[in-house]
């Protein structure tokens, strides 16, 4: 393992007894972290090149093309710590602007993940000091983790919009033990997907090319290859709408006929018409945003848009 890679041994997700809590409950559910197997993990890249996923491009569109307004809002910070960092490409467009940082620490829960993203955003700007942190974020004290690996006014990264696949309160909540832990000085910088057309929405998630229906149904094959379990071929079909009253888009695998699966001592019955729910992404307006991170304890936000203002890039201090 690299050295440059504190690894703090993140508990290994355990996918057979929590795909069997999940499919016990009323509504029928599975956490969409299991989306992301070797086939998964290859599917969402396909998914953030297609002309109507649009979050990925105009993210980066506004990293870019906003980079002087981007630097007066981060200007001060020394240290870049990058929540979920994935390939690091995002990374080195955001190093790409921000020079004045002297360091920047990739943050994700998959060690080979950052393996990769160390090695490819190093070696792209030898000039600076890398640093990374294997670690689930989402639950475990990364901050305090991070002490050890950064120590310089640090801009705390969240970028993919991955703030809108938590629940409100618990993204609130998430905030809030953020901004418990950074000084003066700091800044949050957050990524998220705004509320637009709903047919815009849609059409990111029901894609012409049906990429996205192979992501969801993955997880199906998912439990066939790793569980071992015995699934009617094309019993279940993807499903992706736009939850009005809710403000989110949710996806589902809808089942297309009575059967029974058992593993491990467990039966699950499944009948014709009900859903698996997969995965929320909630859609948040500006004011929204704005209202959580101010009851999270941040002072000030100012928000960078693309001309559409599909997409928000939020810059708080605490």
């Amino acid at each position: 393992m690299n050295k440059r890679i504190k690894n703090t041994n993140p508990k290994v997700n355990d996918f057979r007894n929590e795909v069997i809590e999940g499919l016990k409950m009323e509504q029928k559910y599975i956490n969409p972290k299991f989306f992301y197997d070797d086939e998964g993990s290859k599917l969402f890249d396909l998914i953030t090149a297609l002309p109507e996923y649009y979050p990925t491009e105009t993210e980066i569109s506004i990293l870019r093309d906003r980079c002087s307004e981007l630097k007066g809002l981060t200007d001060g910070t020394e240290e870049g710590i990058e929540l979920g960092s994935g390939s690091g490409k995002k990374g080195a467009i955001l190093l790409n602007c921000l020079q004045d940082l002297k360091k920047y620490v990739l943050v994700d829960i998959s060690l080979s993940a950052l393996e990769s993203a160390l090695l490819f955003i190093s070696e792209r700007f030898p000039e600076k000091e890398f640093g990374a942190l294997c670690i689930d974020y989402m639950i475990d004290d990364f901050m305090g983790a991070i002490d050890g690996i950064a120590a310089g006014k640090r801009l705390l990264i969240f970028l993919g919009s991955t703030i809108g696949n938590i629940e409100p309160s618990s993204a609130r909540n998430f905030l809030m033990e953020c901004r418990k832990q950074m000084e003066s000085g700091d800044r949050l910088l957050i990524g998220v997907d705004l509320k637009k057309d709903v047919s815009v929405i849609e059409k990111a998630y029901n894609d012409s090319q049906g990429i996205t229906a192979r992501f969801n149904l993955n997880i199906i094959e998912r439990m066939r290859r790793e569980l071992g379990v015995e699934i009617p071929e094309k019993a279940f079909s993807h499903m992706a709408f736009y939850n009005r009253e809710i403000g989110r888009i949710e996806m589902h695998l809808k089942c297309n006929v009575d059967f029974s699966m058992e593993f491990q001592g467990e039966r699950i019955d499944f009948r014709k018409g009900e859903t698996i729910h997969t995965e929320n992404s909630y859609k948040y307006s500006i004011d929204e945003i704005e209202e959580i991170l101010h009851e999270a304890g941040f002072s000030r936000t100012s928000c960078l848009t693309d001309q559409r203002k599909y997409y928000g890039i939020f810059i708080s201090d605490p």
